[in-house]
């Protein structure tokens, strides 16, 4: 059982370590809201460890979506925090002899879909957020000059727009809280059942054990 103890504090020690990235991460985004000195060795720090994960991001998406590539880091650590320390104790298992080679693909994707439903969970609920404040300020009449109205509107817009060609036109424009409403329907019944499928999987570990020969 002397692997599977090893394999155990790798996990723990990948999931602080991913934990305390993450933290950083939002430190690092916290920061550009006040325009620090970036000759602050802190600050400095911060950069080098964090620029990486932030310009495969911005890399990543379109450019008119690139202002949320900090976000998208963000939802990347979080997998990789689900999936990484729960795939290692399950090889741990394995190379220990606990678990066999016919029951170590169910776990691992069960972890790897915990990753997954983790992720649509928190953007789901980002978008929830972003489309109820739009809809707020599309009350008031927003001017689209202004920075933080332009944002919103960028991110929102192609979500709202199919659904306004097929809304009747009122004074006031519910797609916003309608589009809400279906992300929530999402992620309280499709999400849910991502995350219990998952779960299902990942008992599995415990439930195929190893040949008796290869068992310590």
């Amino acid at each position: 059982m002397h692997v599977i103890a090893v394999f155990d504090f790798l996990s723990k020690a990948v999931e602080w370590a991913l934990t305390l990235y993450l933290w950083m991460m939002i430190i690092s985004i916290l920061l550009t809201w006040v325009n620090p000195d970036p000759g602050n060795p802190i600050v400095a720090f911060l950069s080098r460890l964090t620029a990486p994960l932030w310009a495969w991001a911005n890399r990543l998406l379109p450019a008119r979506l690139r202002l949320f590539s900090a976000y998208i880091a963000l939802l990347f650590i979080l997998f990789l925090i689900e999936f990484l320390p729960g795939a290692l104790r399950v090889l741990g298992m394995f190379a220990g002899g606990v678990l066999s080679a016919d029951g170590l693909p169910a776990p691992l994707a069960g972890f790897f879909l915990r990753g997954v439903a983790i992720v649509l969970y928190n953007f789901l609920y980002f978008l929830i957020l972003i489309l109820v404040v739009w809809f707020a300020v599309t009350l008031v009449n927003p001017a689209l000059q202004n920075p933080v109205v332009r944002t919103l509107f960028v991110l929102v817009d192609p979500i709202i727009t199919p659904l306004q060609r097929r809304l009747p036109r009122t004074r006031v424009d519910f797609s916003p809280l309608l589009a809400a409403a279906v992300f929530l329907l999402i992620n309280w019944f499709a999400v849910t059942a991502l995350m219990r499928y998952s779960g299902e999987l990942v008992q599995t570990s415990h439930a195929v054990p190893a040949p008796a020969e290869r068992r310590m």
